[in-house]
Parts: C-alpha cells; structure tokens; sequence
C-alpha cells in the first residue's frame, strides 16, 4: 500500500540530509513530476531550492501561470528568457528529429548556465519510474553530453561532481498523482509538460 504522507514526509527528511546547507536547482516544466519535486524541495530546504523555468517562447500563457502558482508558494523561483535562443537554434530546421535533438540540447545547455551561475550543489529532477523506462538511454545520453558543453558533469551522487536527486524515480503516475494531491497541487489547472508537448509538435 502506497502512502502519500508518508512518502512526503521520508523525502523532505531525506532532501534535507542529502542537500544539508547547500543549494539546489530544480527545472519545471509545469508537469506534475517536476512541480512535486520542486515543492518537496522547498519543504526541505527552503529558499535553498531554486525553482528554474525556462522560457522557450513557445508557451503562450504558461509561463506567466507557472511563475504566479511558485509565487503562492512562496517558492524561490527564477525566469529564464531563453525565446531568442530557441528561435535561433531551431530557425531553418525541417527534419522532426533534428529539431527535436536541437530543442533539447538547447534546453538543457541553458540549464547549466544557470546551475553555474547559481552555483548550485545539486539538480533535483522530476523523473518519475514511467519516465524511466520510456526514455532511450540514447536520450538520457544527448542531456549529459549538452550539460558537459558548458562544464557540467551528471554523475552518480557519491563521486565529485554535481549530484542529480530524483525523489520520484521510483514512483509510477498514479503514485505521483496522489502524492499531488495530498500536497493540494491538483485542484490547480496543469500545465504542459514542456519537452512532450514541444516533441508532439515536432514530429506531426
């Protein structure tokens, strides 16, 4: 039996002893995966966390929805206005798979920018079980190798380098869902998730 509660309470304790006095960075997209994530973090570490949105300028309205729920929050939350390099990169591509390689490279390039400027100990991700098993490790690969460009190693968390937490990995969707729920996050209207909505559109 899956419970919630418990659940919350075992992953703000843990976050809190992994991150100790340190600083974390967590990327939204708006998905319910990374918005727990965020919320757990800041539960744990508060203003220590720092909610990333990055905005690809390709989401009408979202973005202003996001950055006013982080503020009832009271969630450290920093915008990103990344719409010109987004346009720049994907400008004259036609071939599906290309844009969407160039889309994540250009996502996740821009997120280490702000982990180093954030200089940030730790990257909280959304991950959650089911996104595990359908990412390619080919995928998971092109997001290490775009983090490296700009001087960021992902590694496991008990060698030098940046650790990555994932509190959800080993959660599946409905799990996830609950654990929103019993967060009062689902009354809220859910936003897109960034990369699945971007990738539908591009290979249509």
């Amino acid at each position: 039996m899956f419970y919630p509660e418990k659940f919350i309470e075992d992953q703000v304790q843990q976050l809190s002893g992994m991150i100790g006095e340190g600083k974390a960075v967590i990327p939204v997209s708006g998905g319910v995966g990374s918005t727990v994530s965020g919320v757990l973090t800041h539960r744990a570490v508060g203003d220590r966390a720092i909610i990333v949105v990055i905005d690809d300028g390709m989401q009408v309205g979202a973005v202003g929805d996001m950055m006013n729920f982080f503020a009832t929050q009271n969630m450290n939350t920093r915008l990103v206005d990344a719409s010109h390099e987004f346009s720049g990169a994907l400008n004259g591509l036609v071939e599906p798979e290309e844009q969407r390689r160039t889309y994540r490279n250009t996502y996740f390039a821009v997120l280490g920018r702000v982990i180093q400027e954030e200089k940030a100990h730790y990257l909280v991700k959304g991950t959650t079980a089911a996104d595990i098993a359908a990412e390619p490790k080919e995928e998971i690969e092109m997001d290490d190798d775009a983090l490296e460009q700009v001087g960021i190693r992902l590694i496991d968390p008990m060698r030098h380098g940046l650790p990555v937490i994932e509190p959800l990995r080993k959660l599946n969707r409905h799990e996830v869902l609950k654990v929103a729920k019993h967060l009062e996050l689902s009354e809220r209207k859910p936003f897109p998730v960034v990369l699945n909505v971007i990738r539908e559109a591009l290979v249509k």
